[in-house]
């Protein structure tokens, strides 16, 4: 018994110093703590500044593609009118290569007993042998 009571003795001992560097822990745990905490509140802070700064970005973003598609837009209106007008150009350029409105296919037939030019008709105002 005397054994036992020994052993308990030990064992009490033994819990009564763990106890107490466990509760010499806690001031260092708490100090620990709040150190945590702390940083955990500004980390959330810069986070919710991060998110503002990527929503910001994002809708600049956006606005510069708006921009980049009217841009592109605008400078294929602007190519299609200057092809346009370098065709126009081109065609004014070469009046060879144009057929008047009285051109006609081939050879103007003539009969046996017209003229080879045709005569205007009387009465009109174009017409000089009236």
């Amino acid at each position: 018994m005397e054994m036992e009571t020994t052993d308990v003795r030990q064992r009490a001992v033994s819990l009564i110093q763990e106890a107490g560097s466990l509760l010499g822990m806690l001031p260092d745990l708490l100090d620990l703590s709040e150190e945590l905490r702390a940083s955990a509140d500004g980390l959330s802070k810069e986070a919710e500044g991060l998110r503002k700064e990527v929503a910001a970005l994002k809708s600049e973003v956006h606005q510069l593609k708006a921009e980049r598609e009217d841009t592109a837009d605008s400078l294929t209106v602007t190519m299609n009118e200057i092809l346009r007008l370098v065709t126009e150009v081109v065609g004014k350029l070469r009046p060879g290569e144009r057929r008047s409105a009285f051109w006609r296919e081939g050879p103007v037939p003539v009969s046996e007993g017209a003229a080879s030019r045709p005569a205007a008709m009387p009465g009109t105002p174009w017409n000089r042998d009236a």
